[in-house]
């Protein structure tokens, strides 16, 4: 497995602009430089907007998109517009990545188009994916497909396996971690997702050191476009939330 993007790789200096621009941004918010954090802003849109036209060939330039727009999300929290336009682009890159094969892929009008100043849904108003991001950072989230296996996780899913999200690609779920006596509320869960329902589970993970840790689940469906199931979005949080039955 590659350690990440090349240098010879065009993703690459726009992740390093798109990051040292951000964080220009983010030290003129704090010194509260209205001009500054103005101009900053309309410099940055441009960069993230290219950044997220880039189509990777390669996992480790998937995970750099992913992880930079989860990062932007995270500092944007309180922006009701910024975590729109974040989501939204985030979706595009799911839909690109991981969506079915055969079905139209957003184009570089379609990135622009999301950074309007009245940002609208990408793929419609059925976007679970964006209704899981925005209402669960910073829970772990991950999205599995239909096989059982891992396409994507967020940071604070990795760090509860004790891995790196890019390593957890492509890995089935009973194979990270979860706890034997897990496996059939976990698949449970999961049928429930791929017949369109959501709801909440209870699931035992082992982090590393033999230490097993209870946590609520939630599954929810992941629908493309077109309103096809390609997999469901699992989020987890501490296991003192309280955890309903599933739908039968």
């Amino acid at each position: 497995m590659s350690s990440g993007p090349s240098r010879d790789s065009n993703l690459l200096p726009l992740f390093e602009a798109v990051s040292l621009k951000n964080v220009q941004l983010q030290q003129a918010i704090r010194s509260g430089n209205d001009r500054l954090v103005a101009t900053l802003d309309r410099e940055l849109d441009p960069l993230i907007c290219e950044m997220v036209a880039y189509r990777a060939s390669e996992p480790d330039e998937i995970y750099l998109q992913l992880n930079l727009l989860t990062k932007l999300l995270r500092e944007d929290a309180d922006d009701r517009s910024c975590v729109l336009r974040h989501t939204a682009l985030m979706s595009i890159l799911i839909e690109r990545y991981f969506g079915p094969r055969g079905l139209a892929r957003p184009t570089g009008d379609a990135v622009v188009s999301m950074l309007d100043s009245k940002p609208q849904p990408a793929f419609g108003d059925d976007d679970m994916l964006n209704e899981v991001i925005l209402n669960s950072l910073p829970d772990r989230v991950a999205v599995v497909t239909r096989d059982y296996r891992y396409l994507f996780a967020n940071p604070a899913m990795a760090d509860m396996l004790r891995t790196r999200p890019i390593d957890m690609i492509g890995r089935s779920v009973f194979e990270l971690g979860l706890q034997p006596d897990a496996f059939v509320a976990m698949r449970d869960a999961l049928d429930h997702a791929f017949r369109g329902e959501s709801g909440d589970f209870s699931s035992r993970f082992n982090g590393g050191n033999h230490l097993v840790s209870a946590f609520h689940g939630r599954f929810t469906p992941l629908r493309n476009s077109h309103g096809v199931i390609n997999g469901a979005v699992l989020t987890f949080s501490d296991a003192n939330v309280g955890v309903n039955n599933l739908a039968a």
